[in-house]
């Protein structure tokens, strides 16, 4: 029999949702796969249009510069990727299955966008580092606007979550100790009244997970572009080393969403009368003994800082 857990990106358009749903090509599905000894498979339609997008990404990287009109353009619509998690040579036992929504849903039609967070186990909310870092005025808003769906899509429910923030386009502010501590303390500050709300909201665990989403370029400035007729400020970064696809870091998000799920997986089959069975006869230490070794490997980033 299968269990299902729902994973939700959430943020606005431009932040990237898409672009680090991308990164999980057969490369990393593979790694994670000998790493925690289970097998990670995806619909082959799904891998297909997943490995379409990291083409993208790196054609991105084929000139000097990179706009916002280079690499993956935002969704119209909302896509699912589950990703189906089995022992060698079985049925897959659990299926986690991704959803990417369109960042204008949050404000266009949030009550679609409350009833997928719902029913997720997990929210992961990428957040442009850029952005957050040159103070755009747009972050704010975008911080109030995630916090209106959020709130609501917490309630009516007392089973464990997990909120991801992850921090994009971040190959500029993670080469210290110094420029992370800042990059946090701004995240903190710009979505404050989320992460009050989690901190009082006991069924609710938070991270924060930094990455860099393609390697090897920098920074250089904003500019104002014209989108939908409407101008906003958007990032120009310098390709360092070109035709070179390198994010880093892209692995501990997934590990840590794995781990919160390998973990409450287990503790719901522990439950009733079976559940002792099961646990008697140890028929779910190797769900335990995943987590513990995914929760280790996440604890060697240093980057990665636990809120709640």
């Amino acid at each position: 029999m299968q269990t299902f857990f729902n994973v939700t990106m959430l943020a606005a358009s431009g932040e990237g949702k898409t672009t680090f749903l991308s990164s999980m090509d057969e490369n990393i599905r593979n790694d994670l796969s000998s790493n925690i000894g289970l097998n990670l498979s995806l619909n082959p339609e799904l891998a297909a249009r997943l490995d379409q997008n990291k083409e993208r990404l790196k054609a991105s990287l084929s000139k000097g510069t990179i706009t916002c009109f280079d690499g993956i353009q935002s969704t119209a619509d909302a896509s699912s990727y589950p990703l189906e998690i089995s022992h060698k040579d079985s049925d897959p036992f659990l299926v986690v299955s991704f959803t990417d929504i369109p960042g204008n849903w949050i404000t266009d039609d949030s009550e679609k966008v409350i009833s997928y967070l719902k029913n997720s186990s997990v929210i992961v909310i990428p957040v442009d580092a850029s952005a957050i870092m040159n103070d755009l005025t747009e972050q704010k808003t975008n911080a109030e606007n995630l916090f209106r769906v959020l709130k609501p899509g917490l309630e009516q429910s007392s089973e464990p979550r997990l909120i991801l923030f992850i921090p994009t386009k971040c190959e500029t502010y993670i080469n210290n100790e110094a420029a992370s501590t800042r990059l946090v303390n701004k995240i903190k500050m710009v979505y404050k009244e989320i992460f009050d709300h989690i901190t009082w909201t006991s069924h609710v665990k938070s991270a924060i997970i930094p990455i860099q989403t393609l390697g090897n370029c920098s920074l250089m400035y904003h500019k104002k572009v014209k989108i939908d007729n409407e101008e906003v400020w958007k990032p120009i970064f310098s390709v360092t080393q070109r035709n070179q696809y390198n994010p880093q870091a892209i692995e501990y998000p997934y590990m840590y969403l794995l781990s919160f799920i390998l973990e409450q997986h287990y503790l719901n089959r522990k439950k009733g009368f079976m559940g002792f069975f099961r646990n008697l006869f140890r028929e779910l230490n190797y769900l335990k003994l995943t987590n513990e070794k995914l929760n280790s490997q996440c604890k060697s980033y240093s980057q990665l800082k636990v809120i709640s």
